[in-house]
C-alpha cells in the first residue's frame, strides 16, 4: 500500500489528508475515517448477490496498515461503520479491534449504525456519540450547515470526475474541504461516488494510489 499525504490547515490546526481515505490529526494522534460499511458484502450475499468476504478483509487490512503507519492513540469512525444488522462479518470487527488494546475506538453514529450502545461496546467500541467535539471540531455523520461550527463528516461518499488528456473521464474519491467543513471519502472500497452534491467555495482533494491533487 502506497501512502501519500497532504497537510492542510483547518480550524486553526494542522490535519493530514491521505490517498488511503483517512485523515490524521497529529496533535491528538487520531486517525479519522468514515463509511466502512462493514458487513455490506454479507448483506448482499444474504440477498442473493454473490460477493466474497475478501471485500471486508481487504478494508480491514488497509486500516490495520494505516494504524501501524501513523502514531495512533485513537480512531474516530464518523458513521456507517456497520452496513446492516448482525451478520457473519460483524465479528471480524470485534477481532480487529482486539488487536489494538491500547487504542481507543470512537463511533459517531451514522444512519446505518443501528446497534444499541451496549452491543457496540461488546464489539470493542469504547465511546459512542451522535455528535462529538474535540477542540473546535465537531464530528458528525451528516454535514452540518450551522454557522461558526467546524465539522468533519462523511455519509455522501464524495467523488469528482476529471476529464483526461485522452478525452476520457475518470472518477476519483475525494475529500471536500471548505472553510468550516470537511467531508470525508468513504473508507470502504466497495462504495460508489457522489459527484453531484456540491459545497460552495470548497476545494476537492482527489486522489489515487500514487497522488493527491487539488481541484478548485
Amino acid at each position: 500500500m502506497n501512502i501519500i499525504t497532504q497537510d492542510i490547515s483547518f480550524s486553526d490546526t494542522s490535519l493530514t489528508l491521505t490517498n488511503q481515505r483517512v485523515l490524521f490529526w497529529e496533535k491528538h494522534h487520531t486517525l479519522i475515517l468514515s463509511d466502512l460499511h462493514l458487513g455490506k458484502a454479507a448483506h448482499f450475499r444474504k440477498n442473493g448477490i454473490a460477493l466474497p468476504t475478501q471485500v471486508t478483509l481487504q478494508d480491514l487490512q488497509r486500516l490495520e496498515q494505516l494504524i501501524h503507519y501513523f502514531p495512533v492513540k485513537q480512531v474516530i469512525i464518523v458513521g456507517d461503520l456497520i452496513h446492516a444488522g448482525a451478520n457473519t462479518e460483524v465479528d471480524l470487527l470485534r477481532q480487529f479491534i482486539a488487536k489494538f488494546p491500547h487504542i481507543k475506538f470512537i463511533l459517531i453514529k451514522g444512519n446505518h449504525d443501528r446497534f444499541a450502545d451496549e452491543r457496540w461496546k461488546k464489539l470493542g467500541i469504547q465511546e459512542i456519540y451522535q455528535n462529538w467535539r474535540l477542540d473546535n471540531i465537531c464530528f458528525t455523520h451528516q454535514a452540518s450547515s450551522a454557522a461558526n461550527i467546524h465539522t468533519v463528516s462523511g455519509h455522501i461518499h464524495p467523488g469528482v470526475s476529471v476529464r483526461m488528456p485522452t478525452k476520457r473521464t475518470m472518477t476519483f474519491p475525494c475529500f471536500v474541504v471548505s472553510a468550516q467543513q470537511i467531508i470525508l471519502p468513504a473508507f470502504s472500497l466497495f462504495t460508489g461516488f457522489d459527484i453531484k452534491s456540491t459545497t460552495i467555495n470548497a476545494i476537492r482533494y482527489a486522489f489515487h494510489e500514487n497522488d493527491i491533487f487539488c481541484i478548485r
